[in-house]
Order: C-alpha cells, then sequence, then structure tokens
C-alpha cells in the first residue's frame, strides 16, 4: 500500500507484523519491521539502524502515526495507542516505550 508515496507498508510473515518502507528525500529509502497488538493497543518498531540508516525514534510523530494506523486498515479504541521500540543492533530486552496521541 501506499500513501502520499513516502510510506509504504506491507504485510509481513506472521499475523499482524508488516514491514515498512519511508521514502526520505529521493532515493533514499529507510526499512522497519513492526507488529501490531491490536487487543493491548500497541504497535512494537524494531529498530534496524544498520538496514534502515534512519532510527525509527525521530520518525513518530502524530501525523506519521494516523498515517500508519490507516495504512493496516486499524480503528483503535480510543485515542492513544503505545509504541514500543526494540533496538536489533543489541539484541537487548529492554526497549524504550512511548504513548502516542492519534
Amino acid at each position: 500500500m501506499m500513501n502520499d508515496d513516502w510510506i509504504t507498508v506491507f504485510p509481513a510473515d506472521y499475523n499482524n507484523s508488516y514491514h515498512l518502507i519511508l521514502k526520505r528525500g529521493t532515493a533514499h529509502y529507510a526499512y522497519y519491521y513492526f507488529k501490531v497488538d491490536k487487543l493491548d493497543q500497541r504497535v512494537t518498531f524494531y529498530d534496524d539502524v544498520d538496514r534502515s540508516g534512519i532510527s525509527i525514534k525521530p520518525q513518530i510523530t502524530r501525523e506519521f502515526i494516523r498515517t500508519l494506523v490507516k495504512e493496516i486498515d486499524w480503528h483503535p479504541v480510543g485515542n492513544s495507542i503505545i509504541i514500543d521500540i526494540y533496538n536489533v543492533q543489541r539484541e537487548e530486552t529492554k526497549s524504550t516505550r512511548l504513548a502516542c496521541d492519534i
């Protein structure tokens, strides 16, 4: 699915998991993998900076999350979802957690 030529989301191998491609500039693309837990109102990103070139954390704005939710055809209950970000390189069990209004 393409939206305004800057965000592309397509399903990954498992239920409720997706690949995300963000277009930055004319020739740069950043790649991310994420999972959605609709029951817990949570989106989990796996921040692979070596692969994407850009961390997902600064990309997460209200507009970005609204676009992402629309792309995966999700209608969250309420107006806030939880964003967890795991750093793939360090294989940490600890994540960065953000609450995002939509």
